[in-house]
């Protein structure tokens, strides 16, 4: 499904591409064969003086200016394969993490703050009257967001963060690193330390690795949602002391479908970025969607790329029958 999700990404990016090297080849034949006009023809086959490069100096600056076009969108498409790899990184990290003991706060499948998800589509509550026919597990269930800030959700931000690193810009941009970011660092200054026998050689690599992580930390985006099944014991407060062997109010279902949505601002070349960030009406008069979705951040040109995976949770709490606790209130 993974696979499948890029190639519909990355397929408008192809037609992009293959438009771009017609124009390139055109390009190039115009700068070899003579035009149309016989006045032209002439001028075009002397080979006396400077007018041998005539063709090459007009058609130089159209020539570069394709072969940075093709650049820019090989390497959005570079991007597009990478964000889908930090989403399932991230859902990777969410499904073994939330099912873990982080801290006092956050025990196994539980989690710090959730609330309703409002851009979910079909919301089914679960029926907590008694007195109504369907009482009890059913169909259906509902769509919550995490909050950020919690120490499971950090987990997951910075597995999405590590995995957009080789997009991400090597230079100084001015950007801080939060305070959380100081184990990551360090984690990845020694792995790569490890790896890359020049490294103390070259005092740059430890600020040009920094720098990366900086621009993914500051420009990614980490939404963590998760579904909860009607059948499972509903998220409400049920009054009744701590046991081991019921569900708390802010525990995930043992089989939860957990989504993640990474969005992250592509830092696009400078030429092609100032370039494709001015709009270009369409023949038809619609907008340039592309012009539109580019920004200018911090003194550089960015695209956002998005995507999107969902995995199932892999908490090991077994599923108990059970009844609903408020029929005995």
């Amino acid at each position: 499904m993974v696979m499948v999700a890029i190639f519909q990404a990355c397929l408008p990016w192809f037609a992009i591409l293959m438009v771009a090297g017609l124009s390139l080849t055109l390009v190039c034949r115009a700068a070899q064969v003579a035009p149309d006009l016989r006045k032209l023809r002439r001028l075009h086959t002397d080979q006396a003086g400077a007018v041998q490069g005539l063709s090459f100096v007009l058609t130089l600056p159209f020539f570069v200016l394709i072969v940075l076009f093709i650049v820019q969108v090989s390497q959005i498409m570079i991007g597009t394969v990478v964000v889908h790899y930090a989403a399932f990184a991230a859902a990777r990290s969410a499904i073994v993490w939330i099912p873990a003991r982080v801290g006092l706060v956050e025990l196994e499948n539980r989690i710090s703050g959730y609330d309703l998800d409002p851009q979910a589509g079909d919301q089914t509550p679960p029926i907590l009257d008694p007195s109504d026919p369907s009482y009890g597990p059913n169909d259906g269930g509902l769509t919550f967001a995490i909050a950020p800030g919690g120490p499971k959700y950090s987990k997951i931000a910075v597995a999405a963060a590590l995995a957009v690193m080789p997009i991400c810009p090597s230079r100084d941009l001015g950007l801080a690193l939060p305070g959380n970011a100081g184990p990551p660092a360090a984690i990845l200054n020694a792995v790569y330390r490890r790896n890359v026998p020049d490294y103390d050689l070259n005092p740059r690599i430890a600020q040009r690795l920094l720098n990366k992580l900086a621009y993914a930390w500051n420009f990614t985006n980490v939404e963590v949602r998760f579904f909860h099944s009607n059948r499972e014991p509903p998220l409400i407060p049920q009054f009744l002391p701590p046991d081991p062997n019921e569900f708390y109010t802010n525990e995930l279902g043992f089989q939860d479908s957990v989504t993640v949505t990474v969005r992250h601002d592509m830092a696009l070349l400078p030429g092609p970025g100032r370039f494709l960030a001015r709009p270009t009406p369409s023949p038809g008069g619609g907008p340039d969607m592309t012009a539109q979705g580019i920004q200018r951040r911090g003194g550089i040109y960015v695209f956002p790329l998005t995507a999107t995976i969902t995995l199932g949770n892999e908490g090991e709490k077994s599923v108990v029958p059970y009844t609903y606790v408020l029929s005995a209130l």
